[in-house]
């Protein structure tokens, strides 16, 4: 399965008083992930007015605190992929023990902004997918 290696190159706003990363970061850099994820394996395909891929659930649990100045990556991938939806999972990772902070499961929806209804996948975007999944 191949995986998309994020750096993420943090903010002094993304941190609390305390130096935590406020969680609503962390979502923002699962986001980051996923975008380079979706480019490196669809590349220019996503019609981002036309048929594109949306959020239906996610899912992120927290292991321990991500500080502000941590070295930090997000891992992603593709966990599974079905008809119309698939699952991308996702970690942070702190590169100084290579432990994750958070981990993170999206199901997104292929769906048509023209007709506004979920569709199957294009044929071209399956077997992307699925090459990248490693089957």
């Amino acid at each position: 399965e191949m995986k998309q290696i994020t750096k993420i190159q943090q903010r002094f706003a993304d941190a609390d008083t305390l130096g935590h990363i406020n969680n609503i970061h962390l979502q923002e850099y699962f986001d980051l992930g996923k975008m380079e994820l979706y480019g490196r394996v669809l590349g220019d395909r996503i019609d981002w007015r036309g048929v594109n891929l949306v959020l239906a659930s996610i899912k992120t649990d927290m292991m321990r605190q991500t500080r502000l100045g941590d070295n930090i990556v997000v891992e992603s991938w593709i966990e599974s992929l079905g008809n119309k939806s698939m699952t991308v999972r996702q970690r942070i990772i702190d590169t100084a023990d290579g432990l994750p902070n958070a981990e993170c499961s999206t199901v997104v929806v292929c769906f048509d902004f023209a007709t506004q209804r979920s569709v199957l996948f294009p044929d071209e975007w399956r077997t992307l997918i699925t090459e990248a999944m490693g089957e």
